[in-house]
């Protein structure tokens, strides 16, 4: 059994501790010539497996009607190879140890069919105007663990360090108001036989978004969660306010329950809080939440083969394409899809006197997006326990423009069971925002009522 750690020797300083200088206007102009304008390197490598980003998918494909699944743009495309435990080692030198762990540990149920790189990300103008003006303006606070001087765009483009990467995740850019329905599956590696864990309904907004705000208010978004499976929590309400820094104004919460009919504050949604079998509350979109427990360390940047551009993963649940049963690590309908990329690559190592179940977190996030693709937990002994891998794809829904990593496959070495999470069964819709006063507990007592 793990239990909650404490780290209690010397800490590696890997984070900052005071507020640091925006980047000068000479570097921030490489935004618009050498860096994509979200901070990515515009050219592509030199043999050409990673291809230039000359402005990403932002447009709808003819006959593409808002609401309906978002077709595959590269569904004639075929496998340019495929990694598999008996040849992975030709290719370790762009596998995370994560994947090379299952390739060694599941030899009969990992592959991956790598495809052709696209660099499909794209934002609204006004998202990649206020990024720029974030490179001149933002600053982390004295802490470290929150973000001043920031609005409406990536705010640290051009990072210098982990905390501002993993804030860049923390304040990517997926819309400003959203509508998901998905459901979740978990089986187990020695008897994939997968089963329904949570059905759930969310509405998600994002104020730090908002075009019409300042920003000032330090609100980053809110949520409602409503399940609908399993029995026992069907018609169970969250509601989620975050703050730009969490740290410094706690993650507010309330749930309600249907068996106790009462709207009650849930303070302990947050953290390594258990959220399901082998998530924690931190681990929803690889990583949310409140940065304070951990010091976060740059380590580079890298050539890895990431899941990514698989449209037809991403709709294969709910158009009937995959089933249940099909819901298994080695991917018989051959769904996921690979690709080549950039990813920044960070280390999270427990503070000093914190806790957390997690000793140790290792962060890929795609360098044209800002979303974690792959990440790697490890406990107290410093053994790999827990690993997530996610599909990156840029929305070109008209509503949406955004870019996500959904859904994702999740693994617990110690148990052998792996979760396949954020299935959608009804595309993704982008909605229009909400006054801040609908995601109050006043509003969730109202929308139980229903």
């Amino acid at each position: 059994m793990r239990n909650k750690l404490m780290i209690i020797g010397g800490a590696v300083l890997m984070g900052l501790s005071s507020a640091q200088a925006a980047v000068p206007v000479d570097e921030a102009e490489k935004l618009k010539s050498t860096l994509t304008p979200f901070g990515a390197e515009r050219a592509g490598n030199a043999e050409g497996t990673i291809p230039e980003w000359t402005g990403g998918l932002s447009a709808a494909p003819a006959g593409y009607k808002a609401g309906d699944w978002m077709p595959d743009p590269f569904a004639d495309e075929k496998p340019l190879f495929t990694i598999t435990a008996e040849n992975y080692a030709q290719y370790a030198d762009k596998l995370s140890p994560s994947q090379i762990d299952a390739f060694k540990r599941y030899p009969d149920q990992i592959k991956m069919n790598v495809y052709p790189t696209h660099r499909t990300a794209a934002a609204p103008k006004w998202v990649v105007e206020n990024t720029y003006n974030n490179a001149l303006n933002a600053q982390l606070n004295e802490s470290g663990t929150g973000v001043n001087g920031a609005c409406a765009g990536i705010p640290f483009p051009i990072p210098k360090n982990g905390s501002e990467v993993i804030q860049n995740h923390l304040l990517r850019w997926k819309g400003k108001a959203l509508h998901m329905q998905y459901t979740s599956l978990q089986s187990y590696m020695h008897d994939p036989s997968p089963i329904i864990s949570n059905e759930a309904n969310t509405l998600w907004q994002w104020h730090y978004y908002d075009q019409d705000a300042a920003c000032s208010d330090g609100q980053l978004f809110s949520f409602f969660v409503t399940y609908n499976y399993p029995a026992r929590r069907k018609g169970e309400i969250i509601l989620i306010n975050d703050a730009m820094d969490a740290a410094a104004t706690p993650r507010q919460a309330w749930q309600y329950i249907p068996g106790q009919r009462r709207v009650r504050r849930a303070p302990t949604v947050a953290y390594d809080t258990p959220d399901s079998s082998i998530f924690t509350y931190d681990d929803a979109y690889l990583y949310n939440g409140a940065p304070d427990r951990y010091d976060w360390k740059l380590v580079g940047k890298k050539e890895m083969y990431i899941p990514y551009n698989g449209y037809d993963l991403v709709s294969a649940y709910g158009t009937g394409k995959l089933t249940k049963e099909d819901a298994i690590a080695s991917d018989p309908k051959d769904l996921w899809r690979w690709e080549l990329h950039r990813v920044w690559v960070v280390e999270a190592t427990l503070k000093e006197g914190t806790r957390h179940i997690y000793a140790k977190r290792t962060f890929y996030i795609d360098e044209d997006t800002w979303n974690i693709s792959l990440t790697e937990k490890y406990d107290g002994k410093g053994e790999l326990w827990r690993y997530t891998w996610a599909n990156v794809y840029q929305a070109f829904d008209p509503s949406l423009q955004g870019s996500f990593a959904r859904p994702n496959m999740a693994f617990d070495v110690e148990s052998g069971q792996f979760v396949w999470n954020y299935i959608d069964t009804h595309p993704l819709a982008g909605i229009e925002p909400q006054d801040k006063s609908f995601y109050t507990p006043q509003s969730l007592r109202k929308q139980a009522k229903r």
